[in-house]
């Protein structure tokens, strides 16, 4: 008897441990796993300044509500961590008509945010030419950005930018916004206006810098594929238990914590959502 008490503790401890590892998914790992989010930057102020040293003030206001985007997470500076994205300069900003690509490396900070830096110089420099109230052709030298954003956990609701089919409980909002401070979660440009130009080849070059800061921006993505929504269908069923079952000892399709292996702690997972959806 003793020792049929000791082997069932023993089962019992294991099994709570291993539930321990199973539901110990920080939201940045959740994020990671999810692969995708949507993202918009909202109405944020800006400045255009020109002169060499670009400090004499030519526009200024707020860049009002941009395009709302589909970003890919991925690896792209083969850092180990999978929060990297590649966007457009036309989808950052919608009025610079160029569709020259910036990348953005993401870092974790701490379990629940995410920050992201990325720069790009042009030679030659990208020709775009800029909309709304400047419309001016822009030779483009520089692109440079740096925010961190802080992710938060809710109820699952449509993902209101119908980038993730499944729904979305995760949100991201800027950490630390300051208007005074415009070094402080922004977006930069920097090249020359061709004043009174027909193209970047005519007109006079004119120093300038752009910036936009306390980026206004929020962006959505789901937890469901941490939680063992294995195959994608939104729903964590049969399906999911069977893929992780069949590829258990193995890795890829079925590790739903992204160690590496599909094991006790991705079969745990499965089994204690079962049923969940979004």
């Amino acid at each position: 008897m003793t020792m049929r008490k000791a082997i069932l503790l023993g089962t019992v401890g294991a099994f709570l441990a291993l539930t321990s590892v199973a539901v110990a998914q920080t939201p940045v790992q959740k994020l990671i796993k999810a692969g995708r989010m949507s993202f918009r930057l909202q109405d944020s102020p800006y400045y255009i300044r020109i002169g060499a040293a670009c400090d004499i003030p030519a526009a200024g206001g707020g860049i009002g509500d941009q395009a709302p985007i589909c970003v890919t997470l991925s690896d792209l500076n083969n850092d180990g961590v999978a929060l990297d994205f590649e966007i457009t300069i036309q989808q950052m900003v919608n009025t610079i008509q160029s569709n020259a690509t910036v990348q953005f490396y993401g870092t974790p900070v701490g379990n629940n945010q995410v920050r992201w830096q990325g720069a790009r110089t042009f030679d030659p420099p990208e020709c775009a030419f800029i909309g709304g109230s400047v419309q001016q052709w822009f030779q483009l030298l520089q692109v440079f950005g740096d925010f961190t954003m802080e992710i938060s956990e809710g109820a699952c609701s449509p993902d209101p930018f119908s980038c993730t089919s499944c729904g979305a409980d995760l949100t991201l909002t800027p950490v630390g916004n300051d208007p005074n401070n415009q070094d402080v979660n922004f977006l930069g440009f920097e090249g020359f206006i061709r004043l009174a130009g027909t193209d970047c080849n005519t007109g006079s070059p004119l120093r300038a810098c752009a910036r936009t800061w306390a980026i206004n921006a929020i962006a959505y993505s789901s937890s469901l594929p941490s939680q063992g929504d294995v195959n994608g269908d939104c729903t964590i069923d049969d399906a999911d238990l069977l893929a992780v079952l069949f590829n258990f000892g193995g890795s890829g399709d079925g590790d739903v914590n992204s160690d590496g292996v599909v094991d006790d702690a991705d079969l745990l997972t499965v089994l204690f959502n079962f049923g969940s959806s979004c």
